[in-house]
């Protein structure tokens, strides 16, 4: 029996920067790569290695390029981590699919993008052999919204990064500390900058509690951008440019301290396909307070205090409950570092690979 050669789209590996669909796609590909024995990984890149800028650059790389290049490295199967399914090849074909977001809210993109994710991305999966899907409330998304066969589909989690896990060590946290010039009390959010998000309720949040201690810090982590600015209006509108901060992006070898020693972690997203950042505030053993969204809860489960969707209210309540009652603080931190431990990247790239020998099976290609 010969080792099974897979062609792993590699275009959410190229940048500087990035998000959660390169957070999964690395993690996988690096926990795959530990087993050649297995597997033998052969990562499938685009010319320059560099990220692409138009819908059309992708479209050709998807469809046309990278097919190419899995042919010419002859591989068994592709595994496409995002993005879209090439339609016109006979090689087997795994997607992962990580959320239907813009079907609910076509808007949030301009034209040329709103057609690829909603139209052109969804389509493809039918053309899949296989889908993984990153939660059950993505597949159920897949099976209501799209028609997809339940039985195309098996549900994989993300895995944690073995960076993120607590830090205690008091020299690091105070170079974490000076360098982003953060005090002893501060609520952190970390995540790309959309509306989506509702980082604005939590700049509104912040502003009815600002004035109880006054050290207290809004952390704001992420790259900069267009509604970046908009959310840098609004902390001056409201009077606090000295309070919320913007650090920019922030490293995952020092992101963990700023995880490790925050008041809370705020996710306020009214809409997630996984929500990886959860899964890092629980493992560094921060606090949670989240949106009220389904699939938080079937990540988080009670190792997070709930909020409903892009409610300022709530979101100070929690935020003055989790700086003033210790106890109550503690329980949610005693509850995520435990939860946390249901996630790894090992067990993820144990079931990829089960699913890719299952797909191999099924198209009678023999190993």
């Amino acid at each position: 029996m010969r080792t099974m050669v897979v062609g792993f789209d590699a275009q959410s590996l190229t940048g500087k920067y990035q998000t959660g669909l390169g957070v999964y796609s690395r993690n996988l590909a690096r926990q795959m790569e530990k087993h050649p024995e297995t597997i033998n990984l052969k990562l499938l890149w685009p010319v320059d290695r560099k990220p692409f800028r138009k819908t059309i650059e992708r479209l050709v790389w998807e469809q046309y390029n990278m097919v190419l290049a899995a042919i010419k490295a002859e591989v068994d199967l592709i595994h496409v981590p995002c993005f879209s399914v090439p339609k016109f090849t006979r090689i087997p074909k795994v997607v992962t699919a990580h959320d239907l977001i813009v079907l609910q809210n076509p808007k949030m993109m301009p034209p040329g993008s709103r057609w690829y994710f909603s139209k052109w991305i969804p389509g493809s999966y039918h053309t899949a052999d296989h889908i993984i899907a990153v939660s059950n409330a993505t597949r159920d998304d897949l099976v209501n919204r799209l028609g997809i066969n339940p039985e195309k589909i098996t549900v994989i989690y993300h895995g944690i990064n073995p960076v993120f896990e607590r830090i205690t060590d008091p020299h690091e946290i105070n170079r974490i500390r000076f360098k982003y010039k953060v005090p002893w009390d501060f609520f952190l959010v970390v995540g790309s900058f959309e509306p989506r998000k509702n980082i604005a309720a939590v700049i509104e949040a912040f502003a009815q509690i600002q004035d109880q201690k006054k050290s207290l810090r809004l952390l704001l982590v992420g790259r900069e951008n267009e509604y970046q600015k908009q959310m840098r209006e609004l902390a001056v509108k409201l009077h606090m440019e000295d309070r919320v901060l913007f650090p920019g992006y922030i490293h995952d070898n020092e992101l963990v301290t700023l995880y490790s020693v925050a008041n809370a972690f705020i996710f306020p997203s009214g809409a997630e396909g996984f929500g990886l950042p959860l899964l890092e505030a629980m493992s560094t053993g921060s606090p949670i307070i989240a949106s009220n969204l389904k699939v938080f809860r079937e990540i988080g489960g009670d190792a997070v205090s709930y909020v409903p969707v892009n409610d300022p209210v709530s979101i100070a309540r929690e935020m003055l409950k989790m700086l003033e009652d210790t106890k109550y603080r503690a329980e949610f931190i005693r509850r995520g570092l435990g939860r946390s431990l249901n996630f790894n990247w090992d067990h993820a790239a144990e079931e990829t690979v089960r699913v890719y020998m299952r797909v191999l099976d099924q198209r009678g290609v023999k190993l």
